[in-house]
């Protein structure tokens, strides 16, 4: 496998020349691949994928993993990680609980026209008339940001080990608090994949986390993903993750939003999840069929997946970013053809980062 340093400017580089030589020489003399000084990122892998990863990641704090399946072939790549690196998976989450959704209905436990009030307590509010398939397919009208102030309990303060997302009465009473918003049409909230999860708790009489567990990881060959719905479930090898602005941003359980954003995999995860839905056990999911539309023509979503569509083919896809990480799995079933993208800071628009390897899935 290739290894490469990468080097990056520090704002006073005069400040660390004796031990950048001292690091040259015994760097260089070991693996004969350094490339500069500072030497604050490691590139390994598919020299394809390094290259699209040089013009993507370019801070010496991305922590990244690519994968990129073609039949039986699975090449990586990776920043500063390696196969037993583990990432949040963001808001991609949410198409592991479109696929338990898919499940459900499929096994007669629920059914897409039912109104989220049959399986949780909201009372007599606006949300409670929503279906599972507003939900589903982000037609709810409910607000983009259930993650900003108010949404959980207090941030940690310095030092302090950061409090676990709010728990399931908490989810409800933030909902119930909430005026919809019709006019916002297609609109992705993490308020959606966590009522739909958590729903599907209650129809089955099963805590998410074992139920994802049972019906979707394990049937998919995710063997080490977890579902963090608590602190004292973190993980070790976790990246640490970042936001927008590159701050860092405090691990902590998800609770009752861990249908949203509670998973944390490896690449390796990624790579099995990619192929259950080219030829796998998700292959034939209803999660993966269109059944609305989205602001843009070229794009249907389905159960939280979405399909984009042009002249070079058709590609299923969920990508999304949330605490500290981004997750995105493209998938062209006809061609055979998948690529992972996990990396360790969250994206306004996800999209510039993966344009690159959409080409690869569809070319």
């Amino acid at each position: 496998m290739a290894a490469h340093r990468v080097a990056h400017r520090h704002p006073h580089p005069h400040r660390h020349v004796a031990a950048v030589v001292v690091a040259a020489v015994a760097i260089g003399a070991m693996s004969g691949c350094v490339s500069g000084p500072p030497y604050d990122q490691l590139l390994t892998g598919d020299e394809e994928l390094l290259s699209i990863a040089r013009a993507q990641y370019t801070h010496a704090r991305d922590r990244v993993a690519i994968a990129l399946i073609d039949g039986d072939e699975v090449r990586t790549a990776f920043v500063s990680a390696d196969a037993g690196t583990r990432f949040g998976f963001g808001g991609a989450t949410s198409a592991l609980t479109g696929l338990l959704l898919a499940d459900a209905i499929d096994r007669g436990e629920v059914a897409l026209d039912d109104p989220v009030s049959a399986y949780l307590d909201l009372g007599d509010v606006p949300a409670a008339g929503l279906s599972l398939s507003d939900l589903a397919t982000h037609h709810a009208g409910l607000p983009q940001d259930p993650l900003g102030p108010g949404a959980y309990e207090p941030a940690a303060a310095p030092g302090e080990r950061a409090l676990d997302r709010g728990g399931l009465d908490a989810l409800l009473a933030r909902v119930a608090a909430l005026d919809l918003v019709p006019e916002l049409e297609y609109n992705p909230s993490d308020f959606d994949s966590a009522l739909v999860g958590q729903s599907l708790a209650a129809a089955t009489g099963t805590r998410y986390a074992d139920l994802l567990a049972e019906r979707v990881l394990a049937p998919a060959g995710m063997a080490d993903a977890l579902v963090v719905e608590s602190g004292d479930l973190l993980p070790d090898g976790l990246a640490q993750g970042h936001d927008r602005q590159g701050e860092r941003v405090a691990a902590r359980g998800a609770g009752a939003y861990a249908p949203a954003v509670g998973v944390v995999v490896t690449i390796d995860d990624g790579v099995a999840l990619a192929r259950a839905i080219l030829d796998g056990p998700f292959a034939d999911s209803a999660a993966l069929e269109p059944i609305a539309a989205t602001r843009w023509p070229q794009i249907e979503v389905g159960l939280f997946w979405e399909r984009i569509s042009s002249d070079d083919g058709e590609v299923v896809y969920v990508t999304g970013s949330a605490e500290g990480f981004t997750g995105a799995v493209l998938a062209d079933q006809r061609a055979g053809r998948a690529a992972v993208l996990l990396s360790n800071s969250e994206e306004a628009w996800p999209w510039l980062r993966l344009r690159p390897l959409l080409g690869l899935v569809v070319g």
